[in-house]
């Protein structure tokens, strides 16, 4: 589902989480394959005990069940989540999607943002990654994780921030503080619109 944006709005930046945080998804991967190719060898030992033996076969196919539950839940559904999931800012909005075909979407204007701030762990640090917290409402707090790059993120948040309120102040528009936060539908947000709620990021 493509992304729908009022007539004045233009996209800023698109990307998504870093890909750091594939890293362990891949590493519970590898854990998986090791674990199972021991215990499978394990299995088809010629020593192994009688009352094992007779149940080998239901032994060896639990054991390919459970590697396939891990295998999804552990490493397909992680890695799905940060396919689909992608951040837009736009002239207008903050917007984060999510699912297939971005079928959940939150988005927030920039007028409503009262600060934006930075969080790095010591991991994020050394990849550019990092956590931005943005401000808004009465309150209350929206947090972008793992965004790449995050210290220019942040400053092209804040640089189309003010931009926008220099245009709002020489338009005579209504002040920013009419820019509220509501919980998101499924279906996406009007052009132009807040909206809140849904995930977070």
């Amino acid at each position: 589902m493509g992304l729908r944006l009022s007539p004045a709005e233009q996209v800023r930046v698109r990307t998504r989480a870093h890909p750091r945080a594939l890293t362990l998804p891949v590493l519970r991967l590898m854990f998986i394959a090791l674990a199972t190719g021991y215990v499978q060898g394990v299995l088809a030992r010629g020593d192994l005990h009688e009352a094992l033996v007779q149940v080998r076969p239901w032994l060896a196919g639990a054991v390919w069940v459970l590697a396939a539950l891990a295998l999804l839940l552990g490493c397909l559904r992680p890695a799905w989540r940060w396919l689909t999931r992608t951040t837009v800012l736009t002239s207008l909005r903050i917007i984060q999607r999510a699912g297939p075909g971005r079928s959940r979407e939150r988005a927030l204007h920039l007028l409503a943002i009262y600060d934006v701030r930075l969080r790095q762990r010591r991991g994020q640090r050394m990849a550019g990654a990092g956590d931005l917290i943005i401000e808004h409402g009465a309150g209350s707090q929206w947090v972008l994780a793992g965004m790449p790059e995050a210290v220019r993120f942040r400053e092209l948040i804040l640089r189309e921030v003010a931009a926008l309120r220099r245009q709002v102040a020489e338009q005579g528009a209504p002040p920013y503080s009419v820019y509220s936060v509501s919980p998101a539908a499924p279906a996406p947000a009007s052009p132009g619109s807040a909206a809140g709620g849904g995930f977070r990021g």
